[in-house]
């Protein structure tokens, strides 16, 4: 699948968001939407006026937009137009663009743009090019700004048991996505290395597993 991922992973996505009651509508996916409202809302300052979501669907805003206590510029990035298209009719009020994330986050870097806050769940694990997805993201931060970032620990699954192996490479069952499989040592010095200070949470469960709180 590694060479049909890259070639056809928008239409993997849009095929996935064209189903209301996908995989990442199940009741753990709302449970962490919940604790990540609760570490960006506590982590919010007076001066955080933006804020970027890379990958997504929407979802988490369904729950995140309930507080009234914050007044962000919020803005989202992905690439399968049907999880653009689900956004723009949930909510108005959010800017959407669908693009490839290293073209969005070059084009805003040469431009200085900056975003305050900028979250993401389950999605830079699948960027083959992870080193530099992180050094985008750093660039994109202001400089009191923080990234929220959760990834699975795919090491820790069942399934993986007797291949602890890392690597980028398909997931094996559910929806077989392409993603890196590291353990969590190597996660930290690649965050490490692209020049991001953090704070680690432990996932309460193996699908959002490493949770990341960083800053400059």
């Amino acid at each position: 699948m590694d060479n049909n991922w890259e070639s056809n992973r928008i239409n993997f996505y849009d095929n996935i968001y064209k189903n209301p009651n996908n995989h990442w509508r199940k009741e753990l996916n709302f449970k962490f939407d919940n604790l990540f409202t609760q570490i960006i809302l506590g982590n919010l300052k007076k001066d955080h006026k933006t804020m970027l979501e890379v990958g997504t669907d929407g979802r988490f805003f369904e729950t995140f937009l309930k507080n009234n206590n914050h007044n962000l510029n919020i803005s989202v990035i992905d690439i399968s137009s049907k999880a653009i298209e689900i956004i723009n009719n949930k909510f108005k009020t959010i800017n959407t663009f669908c693009e490839d994330f290293f073209v969005f986050a070059e084009s805003r870097v040469s431009n200085n743009e900056k975003f305050d806050i900028i979250y993401s769940n389950g999605t830079h694990e699948h960027f083959r090019n992870l080193e530099k997805s992180l050094r985008l993201t750093k660039q994109l931060l202001s400089k009191n700004g923080f990234f929220l970032m959760a990834v699975p620990n795919n090491l820790g699954y069942d399934i993986n048991k007797d291949q602890q192996v890392e690597g980028f490479r398909e997931l094996n069952g559910g929806s077989r996505q392409m993603e890196w499989h590291l353990f969590l040592n190597s996660w930290k010095k690649i965050i490490y290395d692209s020049g991001f200070k953090f704070t680690f949470f432990r996932g309460f469960d193996e699908r959002i597993g490493f949770i990341f709180y960083m800053y400059t």
